[in-house]
Formats: C-alpha cells, structure tokens, sequence
C-alpha cells in the first residue's frame, strides 16, 4: 500500500512522542536498577508490548548511544553559554564564574545521571567504536569551556603559572560530575546543594592556609611509609602459576565487561586455558574475585594506616594520601573499575558507602589540621567536609593517563594543597 503524505498541519507523529517517553522511562531505569535493567522492562514501564521496542530502536546499545546523544547535546549548549560568566556584562571575580559554571556541569550531570554510572569509566562490554567514540567526547566542549573561563582575565586572582589551566578544568568539570554520582548514590540530601561550590573552592584555594614546601613534604614520615608500602604492592597470587594466571585473567575480565557479564569461559581464554580448568582451580567465579579484591583492600589499608600512624603533620599526612590515591589509580586501576561496576549494576538505595570509616579518619585529620592551623575551616559539617577533600584525593583518569602520575601529584599539590589561584 502506498501511504499518503501527511498534510502540513498534522500533529508530530506519535512515534516522535513515544520516542522520548522511551528515553525517559530508559533514564529512569537504568539510574535507579543499573545497567542490567533490559528492553522488556523499560517496555512495560512504558506500557507497550516488548516487541514494538525494534520499531523504535533497534537495540538496547542505540538507545544507550541516543540517551548519550542527549546528554552530549545538553552539556554542549552549556558550554556555548559560558561565556555570559567572562563578559563585561558579568564582571565577577573568577572563582565566582568558575563555581556559577561548575554548578551548571553538576546540574546537567544530574539530569543525565544514567549515562553517567553507564559511561564514568567507559561504555558498556562490547559497545561498538561509535558508542566508544561518541562517550569519550561527551566532555570536550565543557573541558574546553571551563579552560577558556580560567584564562578570561580580569579579577581579584588568577591561575598560578605553574598550574596547566587545561589540567585544572580537567579536574574541576571531573569534580563536578562526580559529585553528581555521589549524591545519587549515597543520598545525600538537601545538605549537599552547595557542595559543588566548596569542591571548586578546594581546588581554587587549596586546603592549606600557608605556603607549602615540597622538597619538606617529599621527605616527611608519612611519605616515606607510603613510598614504603607501595614498593611492597603485589598483584593477587594463588598457590601455584596456573591459579595465578587465572585470577590474571579474572581481574582483567571482570574489570573490562562487569563481575556479571563476565563467564568463566571468556576467564579462561584470556588466561590461556580451558574452561574445565577454572572448575578444577576454583570453586566459583566469586571466589576468584573475593581474593582480587581482598588482596587489593588488604594493600590499599596497609598503606593508609602507616600514613595515618606516622608522626607527620596534619598536612604532610594529607600530602601522602594524594600520592596514595595516585598509585592506586596506576597499580590497582582494573580493581577500581570493578568497584564502580558494582555501583554502575546496583539499584539506588542499595549502594553502601564502603568508604564510611575512612571519611571519619579524614575527618579527624582536617579537624586536627584546622585546630594547628595547618587547614583552611570552611562553613560546612565537618563531615561534608571530609567527603568533599576525600574526592579531591582521587585524580581523575583521564589526567593520570595524560600525564603519569608524578605529574599528576605535582598538580594534586599545586590543587588541593596549595590552590590554583594567585592572589593580588
């Protein structure tokens, strides 16, 4: 049968609308059951047959890569406006532009918080090179935005010569993206609407409220116990060669696809066996990753309790703990990624914060910190604090690959520590 053209004054089709309700009733799922959430269920939360998913999209990755699209496009036209925060119509002070567009990022970040646990770290296994590419240049037009607002001049302050202003608007839009995750995850609630200002103001002012010396810092007792500690770091072990081959592959599989999507056949493979080996080395697919991640937790607490235990400085503590955090991120990366795999897989409401008695050991340093006169105190909870400085321990990716990670603690101590902005 040949269709008709539709007439010029006929309503947008109904595929158009349905298309969107699809997206949404998507977002929705993904955000609150992880990314395991499939095409029939987001069909009944849309109330339409699981088959009349296809007339729509052809599979659950061409809807990851529109919602992702949509994402895009939102953060692009925030990027286009930034620059109502550097033009003579807004002369505010630069932390101030810089917070007003940080808040913007983390707003936006908010609203797409699917794609976000979906691609922080990289697409779903087996996404396709376009799904790939399209996640990885997600964040450009903000990075650059942000870059540009660094360098937009006048002001009471402006970035010291030793901070790359590209590095700086790296972990600035990171800080703020990550903010909207942790917020999602952990329910924080209506207390944490202006700690976007306080995660930009870390990395613009720094922690410490006197001038940092690190030739002194690189020779304290706490970095040299987790200098100590790292040179002892070990990749997990099993009794024998072929166990250990196994947990190799095990941690690079579950790090790549997900503990859930990864099968002990594609372990096996990637360690050069036959799947009857795995039967045969171990009992299940949990036990291998309870001992990669035992191993990982055991390492990454020897290395913090020697920081904490060491007869160094508030502040010099802290200095180590940014070097650790770096370390961790080169050394146990594939174990990261599979933490946030269970984050990016978990119903909200269900993700515990694993990280609870360490904000309190963070929070008993700034404390101490802020008592001696080492720290900068700020109007807020103390333990907003603590959550907000435990962030900023935590390099970005993207910059650790950028630039390794001795580079990268060199920013860490020009950030964090000392502030990024020179003052008149």
């Amino acid at each position: 049968m040949i269709m008709s053209e539709p007439l010029s004054d006929s309503p947008v089709p109904a595929r158009a609308t349905r298309r969107d309700e699809i997206l949404d009733a998507a977002a929705t799922l993904f955000a609150a059951s992880g990314v395991r959430t499939s095409l029939k269920d987001i069909a009944e939360a849309c109330g339409i047959l699981p088959g009349s998913m296809y007339y729509y999209f052809e599979s659950k990755e061409a809807l990851i890569a529109e919602l992702v699209s949509r994402y895009r496009a939102d953060l692009d036209e925030i990027a286009q406006h930034a620059t109502k925060y550097r033009s003579a119509d807004e002369p505010h002070q630069i932390e101030d532009r810089v917070i007003a567009f940080g808040r913007d990022i983390e707003a936006c970040a908010s609203r797409h918080l699917a794609v976000l646990l979906m691609t922080m770290f990289e697409p779903p296994a087996g996404a396709s090179g376009d799904l790939l590419r399209q996640t990885f240049e997600t964040l450009e037009g903000v990075h650059a935005a942000m870059a540009e607002l660094l360098r937009s001049g006048p002001g009471d302050a402006e970035v010291r010569p030793s901070v790359d202003h590209t590095l700086l608007a790296d972990r600035l839009c990171e800080s703020m993206i990550r903010h909207s995750v942790a917020v999602a995850d952990y329910q924080l609630g209506p207390d944490t609407r202006d700690l976007p200002d306080l995660r930009c103001r870390i990395l613009l002012n720094g922690l410490a409220l006197t001038p940092t010396n690190n030739s002194s810092l690189d020779h304290s007792a706490a970095f040299v116990s987790v200098a100590s500690a790292i040179a002892g770091w070990r990749p997990c072990v099993g009794e024998n060669e072929r166990m250990t081959r196994l947990l190799a592959g095990a941690r690079s599989e579950f790090a790549r696809r997900g503990y859930e999507v990864a099968t002990l056949r594609q372990i096996a493979a990637a360690a050069g066996f036959n799947p009857g080996s795995v039967y045969r080395l171990f009992q299940s697919k949990r036990a291998m990753l309870d001992m990669i991640m035992e191993n990982f937790a055991r390492q990454r607490r020897k290395a913090w309790k020697g920081i904490m235990n060491s007869p160094s400085s508030p502040l010099e503590k802290l200095d180590a703990l940014l070097w650790l955090h770096i370390m961790l991120n080169e050394k146990f990366g594939e174990e990261i990624r599979i933490r946030f795999g269970f984050v990016r897989e978990a119903p909200l409401g269900t993700r515990r914060d694993e990280n609870a008695a360490l904000l309190r050991e963070i929070a008993r340093l700034l404390e101490e910190g802020i008592a001696c006169g080492e720290f900068r105190p700020v109007p807020f909870p103390l333990d907003m604090y603590a959550r907000c400085v435990n962030e900023a321990l935590w390099t970005p990716e993207s910059v650790l690959r950028k630039i390794g990670p001795k580079r990268s603690y060199a920013l860490a101590r020009d950030t964090v520590l000392s502030g990024a902005l020179m003052r008149n």
